[in-house]
């Protein structure tokens, strides 16, 4: 029987684009697949269906429609039966379909796409040319960079909104008891409660909870601050990694516990803590979700016009010059949200990880 089953999977009739499309929820794929380069060319020549959804060989090919029974499953239950609700899973259905491409080194691209044969001298444009080349001997595959060259692009950002609209929902009255929270947004700090205004704790600092008043919270944040430099407070020596922006009334508030010299920049540091009054409001007891968010926020903001860049690539002090460089392509980052994917950025940078 498995054989049978296989043989008529396998015939060349169930492989065709006619086939492929013969469903109604394929009329809007095929609309966009017919605008595209890979359809109509200068060279004549012509990506099918199933060029890039069935790889080649005898294995591959079948598991390839095993797997596709869930897309009959689907049509019967009407899952993607209407333009809305084939909009809604559009992320979903590429993000599968990605990372499924990037897991085999974008084996149907390079069944057409022979990487020996790329001659980067013609090239259009020389920039390009470099950062293809340097990209393929960092190990990067075809479709690090090459999304939505066939069908459209679907709007990465709903991925990470709907998990911060979920980490909101969850902070907006939590039930503290932990030891350590996260704030998921700026906060103020206060010299007691409903006390006078000390600065902003940055989203993502870990705060040490030391007394909670339940709407109210003593909190205890270490780390960092240059000599002379009594406004900031830094997540670590030497790198920028802002934790707290102190009023100027506050600045003799923290406590140093220890100095040590930078022999490589020739300046002094004090390790420092300091103790303050937060609201329990907009914190965050698992640091899990809050990197998931940071990760999100990463790959669909970082990766809509290339590759995302991983975060060890770069120093953390690097990534404050990188994303200031990329501002104009970000625009549509709130200040909060900026702020919260440089700092998961510098936490995962080179030199914090290794």
């Amino acid at each position: 029987m498995g054989v049978v089953l296989s043989a008529v999977a396998m015939h060349p009739a169930l492989s065709t684009t006619e086939f492929c499309v013969s469903c109604h929820e394929m009329e809007a794929p095929l609309a966009e697949y017919q605008q595209s380069s890979h359809y109509k060319s200068r060279t004549g020549v012509r990506a099918e269906c199933s060029s890039c959804h069935i790889p080649e060989g005898l294995g591959p090919a079948l598991f390839a429609k095993i797997d596709a029974l869930r897309h009959v499953y689907g049509h019967l239950l009407g899952t993607l039966e209407t333009a809305e609700k084939y909009e809604g899973a559009r992320l979903r259905m590429a993000e599968r379909v990605w990372d499924d491409m990037k897991a085999h080194d974008s084996r149907e691209c390079r069944s057409c796409h022979k990487q020996d044969s790329i001659v980067f001298e013609q090239f259009a444009s020389h920039s390009d040319a470099m950062r293809m080349s340097e990209g393929l001997e960092e190990g990067d595959t075809c479709i690090d960079c090459h999304k939505g060259l066939v069908h459209t692009m679907p709007d990465r950002s709903s991925g990470y909104k709907k998990r911060l609209e979920e980490l909101m929902a969850e902070s907006a009255d939590p039930d503290i008891n932990a030891d350590t929270i996260y704030p998921l947004e700026t906060v103020y700090s206060y010299s007691s409660q409903a006390g006078n205004r000390e600065g902003r704790i940055l989203a993502a600092t870990r705060l040490a909870v030391l007394d909670n008043e339940g709407q109210w919270l003593k909190v205890r944040v270490d780390g960092w601050q240059q000599d002379e430099v009594d406004a900031m407070i830094y997540e670590l020596q030497g790198k920028r990694i802002f934790s707290v922006a102190l009023d100027k009334a506050a600045r003799g508030k923290p406590v140093v516990q220890s100095t040590m010299f930078d022999p490589g920049t020739e300046q002094t540091w004090h390790k420092v803590s300091y103790e303050t009054w937060v609201m329990s409001e907009n914190m965050l007891q698992d640091e899990q979700k809050l990197w998931a968010y940071g990760k999100e926020l990463h790959g669909s903001t970082c990766g809509a016009c290339h590759r995302a860049i991983p975060a060890n690539h770069f120093l953390a002090n690097q990534w404050i010059g990188v994303m200031k460089d990329m501002k104009r392509n970000i625009r549509h980052l709130s200040k909060e949200q900026y702020r919260f994917l440089q700092k998961y950025l510098q936490l995962n940078a080179k030199d914090v990880t290794g």
